[in-house]
């Protein structure tokens, strides 16, 4: 099923990521694209901890924790 984004999405996700890794970020997202389905679940659902959790910047290294976690189905080590 595809859906469509927000017109605002991008503008979205980069108010939530640390502006200095904001390219950086956007590689490790999409490599999270090219996750299984399984392991893109578990990406998004720490990204989505990640903000609902915390109003400070995602940082590049954070997300990468993230992807890694998402490798291996399991989940990131706590902070």
């Amino acid at each position: 099923m595809v859906t469509d984004l927000p017109p605002d999405f991008a503008e979205s996700l980069a108010a939530v990521l640390e502006p200095d890794d904001r390219t950086a970020a956007a590689g490790i997202i999409e490599a999270a694209t090219r996750l299984d389905d399984a392991g893109l679940r578990v990406f998004l659902e720490l990204f989505g901890a990640r903000v609902r959790s915390s109003g400070a910047p995602i940082r590049r290294e954070e997300l990468q924790e993230f992807l890694q976690a998402s490798r291996k189905g399991g989940r990131a080590p706590s902070s």
